[in-house]
């Protein structure tokens, strides 16, 4: 036969049962807020990172530019620069 006492420690058991499941139930949602703004945090973060990336493609494009303008400078003006010597070659010459 089912003694008072046991019910009693039937209906405590059940009690503490449900109060930790409302207590699991309120972490759960705090859990999922935390992860929606993680996962918010990472969809920003991965978008300053392209945006990073972007950048630093057009700055690597407009060194490699510049290099190469310098390097046309620089042939310009070597080949300037050997041109007065022959004039001046073929002025002592005379």
């Amino acid at each position: 036969m089912i003694k008072i006492e046991q019910i009693r420690e039937l209906e405590n058991k059940v009690h503490a049962a449900v109060s930790r499941i409302r207590s699991l139930t309120a972490e759960n949602e705090r859990l999922k807020q935390n992860l929606q703004s993680y996962e918010e945090r990472i969809d920003d973060l991965q978008k300053q990172v392209a945006s990073f990336k972007d950048d630093q493609d057009e700055i690597e494009a407009g060194i490699v530019a510049a290099l190469e303008h310098l390097d046309a400078l620089e042939d310009g003006v070597g080949g300037a620069a050997t041109r007065p010597n022959a004039v001046t070659d073929r002025s002592a010459t005379r």
